[in-house]
C-alpha cells in the first residue's frame, strides 16, 4: 500500500491517504482534484478557520476545508476510528453541507 501523503492536523491527530484511496475515491469521481494532493494535506494540517466539523451522517468522520478560489473551497472527509484518520474523499465544493456540526476550533481544545 503506497502512501501519498501523512498529514497532522490542529489537534495532532495524524491522517494518512494511501494511493487506493486518491485514485478510487478521490480522482476517480472528482478528476478535478488531479494534482491537489498538496492542498488536501493543508486543508487537514490547517483548515479554514481552523474549524473541524463532524460529518452529518457518520460520527466517526471529520470534515476540513480550504479555500480555493473565492467560490470554491476543497472538502476533505476523513474517517478516525480510533486515533489516527484516513482519507475517505476529497472534492471541491461552494459550501458547508447543512447539519455538518463544528467539532473543533483552537478555542474548544475539545476531541
Amino acid at each position: 500500500m503506497t502512501v501519498v501523503f501523512v498529514a497532522t492536523d490542529p489537534r495532532g491527530k495524524k491522517v494518512t491517504c494511501t494511493e487506493e484511496v486518491w485514485m478510487a475515491h478521490v480522482l476517480e469521481g472528482h478528476p478535478e482534484m488531479e494534482g491537489l494532493e498538496g492542498e488536501v494535506s493543508q486543508a487537514i494540517q490547517s483548515p479554514l478557520y481552523m474549524m473541524i466539523y463532524q460529518d452529518r451522517d457518520y460520527p466517526e468522520r471529520n470534515i476540513y476545508y480550504r479555500k480555493k478560489s473565492k467560490f470554491t473551497y476543497i472538502k476533505v472527509v476523513v474517517e478516525f476510528l480510533k486515533d489516527d484518520g484516513v482519507l475517505i474523499t476529497a472534492y471541491l465544493t461552494d459550501s458547508v453541507k447543512p447539519g455538518e456540526k463544528l467539532l473543533w476550533t483552537p478555542v474548544s481544545k475539545n476531541s
